[in-house]
């Protein structure tokens, strides 16, 4: 069935599809840079501003142009250059940690690569996002030889919410900079414990 015919059939409701079509739109990940633009501002309300500040981290699609970062005017590629150990590239449309770049991780010249390659045209659009603090905690684990260990490692948590409601979570664990499995990373069961109410 090509994309068309699934297209008319969900709009037949002829077919239970449990995310709507809309659910791209976050995905392809240029779309945070529309939130972070500050040309863009006068799209949402003072709330939406204050929630896009809290909570995307600021974001640029590769070009060469001038652009801001935080009302400061910039050129972005030799931003790009100038701030490798803060800053993070990426395909816009990838999943599973595919082509991103850590420039903390990564040397002068790679990051140059890595750019020129997002510059190419060749592989579809490219983003830049800026670094933010990531939550590392110690767990336990078990090296090769048995021994239990505690490791110091990324805790990647992601609620899953189904009609505005907490559905459950991806809970993912990794020693490296990238939380995907295929990058490394380790899915873990994640519980949602309530305390007992105590006894009267």
């Amino acid at each position: 069935m090509c994309i068309r015919d699934r297209i008319k059939a969900y709009a037949a409701n002829a077919v239970c599809v449990s995310n709507t079509l809309r659910c791209k739109i976050p995905h392809v990940k240029s779309f945070f840079a529309v939130l972070t633009d500050e040309r863009n501002s006068g799209l949402f309300s003072i709330d939406e501003r204050a929630i896009i500040r809290k909570h995307i981290p600021w974001t640029r699609v590769v070009a060469d142009v001038k652009t801001g970062h935080y009302s400061e005017p910039i050129e972005l590629l030799p931003f790009i250059r100038a701030h490798r150990t803060n800053l993070v590239l990426k395909p816009a449309d990838e999943y599973g940690g595919t082509g991103v770049t850590l420039g903390w991780e990564t040397d002068e010249s790679a990051w140059d690569a890595v750019l020129e390659k997002a510059l190419s045209g060749k592989h579809g659009a490219w983003i830049t996002q800026e670094r933010i603090p990531i939550r590392r905690e110690s767990f336990p684990h078990i090296a090769n030889n048995g021994a239990v260990e505690q490791k110091d490692v990324l805790v990647d948590f992601a609620p899953y919410l189904y009609r505005g409601k907490l559905s459950g979570f991806l809970t993912r664990l990794s020693a490296t900079g990238l939380a995907n499995v295929t990058s490394g990373g380790g899915q873990v069961p994640a519980f949602r414990v309530t305390p007992k109410k105590p006894k009267k």
